[in-house]
């Protein structure tokens, strides 16, 4: 009896280890920033190969609620994360780890993948260049929603100044929405210094679009287009808090100083300008997401054709800007298909960043600027406008996966009974 409670204890203490290391790597793919669709497929291939034989699994945006089968033994685990982020590199390096996850491994083996990963998929690019970034990727979406050109100098600066405040106040862990807004308001008063130096009217809106949670804004949409609901609203929630907290911090520096918050003259550019605003405002963008060279140069191309589709669209054809974003946003989703697989990328570090550029960040400003100067009628179009935008875009991303993705569109996940190279040989 007594070696029988010794087997039993240990066969519990194994299952324990083993679903820690596979939660370890839920929450490491879930802090990175990824959809809950990606992180249970993760969790449900590592949870096999580790010999489960079920995993039933709840995620949201900080929280992963899960139970591990093994027969007739089950095991519950709960774990939150407190600082949500966005890391493509890391989500390729875990979801590389979790595709090649065919063979039976012991939780040791997992955790010393996960070690390394750990270990060396760190910021790719100092605080600074991703400054530089920002501060690249604003003063190009301000000559995409035309801004006058000379606005763009001072929008850069303003911008860097806000990222690089971000920065410093998230390294040391502050409160995420307090992040945002002090470093929203360090770009507007640093637009602010410089139009008493310069001629500069109305570029502070452009100046904080580096703080728009485009990651987790379009994971949401398309988890809810997928029915999880935990993980959709949770990431949705997430994201408006971020954009209530830029949008509040906007709009009282526009009440204070007066500045209105989008030009009053809409400077017409060139359409190699346009692009090359689009090619060099993603990747931008996709510098902030701590994506590698070559997730910043595909999605870059990605990005930029499909953005000049949208707009010439709009110029050209007088399509609805909702249609126009559909559009670009079902060639984005079909053109990161047929380069997913040989560029070995999965395909949200692709799509995301390609995607937010068309984000309508200047029309969410307006919004609040209408509402604070009571102005209803301007703040439901401007409100009404943002939201058409960003949910066609998802949509479009959604269509996109459902026409080159079988398992998304049908909902499957992973199957527990197919069995494991090396043990269909041995009658498993």
């Amino acid at each position: 009896m007594r070696d029988t409670d010794e087997s039993d204890f240990h066969a519990q203490f194994e299952m324990g280890v083993e679903a820690d290391a596979v939660l370890r790597l839920g929450l490491l793919l879930m802090g990175a920033g990824t959809s809950g669709y990606r992180v249970m497929r993760a969790m449900k291939r590592a949870a096999r190969a580790l010999g489960f034989t079920r995993l039933d699994i709840v995620v949201s945006v900080n929280t992963i609620t899960c139970t591990f089968h093994r027969g007739k033994e089950f095991r519950t685990v709960v774990a939150n994360q407190h600082d949500p982020t966005v890391d493509a590199s890391r989500i390729e390096a875990i979801e590389d780890l979790a595709h090649h996850l065919h063979r039976r491994i012991s939780a040791a083996e997992l955790n010393a993948r996960l070690d390394e990963i750990e270990h060396n998929v760190t910021r790719r690019w100092s605080p600074w260049l991703v400054a530089f970034a920002a501060g690249v990727a604003c003063a190009a979406f301000a000559l995409l929603n035309h801004y006058p050109p000379k606005e763009s100098a001072g929008i850069f600066l303003a911008a860097v100044c806000g990222q690089a405040t971000r920065g410093f106040l998230a390294r040391r862990h502050f409160n995420t929405p307090g992040v945002v807004a002090l470093s929203a308001l360090v770009a507007c008063a640093v637009y602010y210094l410089m139009s008493g130096v310069v001629e500069l009217a109305s570029g502070y809106v452009a100046a904080v679009l580096f703080v728009i949670p485009g990651f987790p804004l379009f994971s949401a949409l398309l988890d809810l287009i997928r029915f999880d609901i935990t993980a959709g609203l949770s990431r949705l929630a997430y994201a408006l808090v971020i954009m209530t907290a830029a949008t509040l911090s906007v709009s009282v520096f526009g009440m204070i100083t007066g500045m209105p918050p989008l030009p009053e003259v809409h400077e017409e550019l060139p359409w190699p300008v346009l692009l090359l605003a689009s090619l060099v405002g993603i990747a931008g963008f996709a510098v902030l997401f701590n994506s590698s060279r070559r997730m910043i140069l595909i999605a870059s191309l990605v990005g930029g054709a499909a953005n000049m589709v949208r707009i010439i669209a709009i110029a050209n054809y007088d399509a609805p800007p909702q249609l126009a974003a559909f559009l670009s946003g079902v060639l984005i989703g079909l053109m990161a298909a047929l380069i997913a697989r040989p560029a070995r990328l999965p395909r949200i570090t692709m799509t995301v960043p390609a995607a937010v550029i068309m984000v309508p960040g200047a029309a969410m400003y307006q919004a609040t600027y209408a509402l604070n100067n009571h102005d209803i009628d301007t703040a439901l179009a401007s409100a009404t406008t943002a939201a058409l935008i960003v949910v066609y875009i998802s949509a479009g991303l959604a269509v996109a996966r459902m026409l080159t993705d079988k398992d998304w569109a049908l909902g499957r996940l992973i199957d527990f009974n197919r069995p494991l190279d090396g043990e269909a040989q041995l009658g498993r």
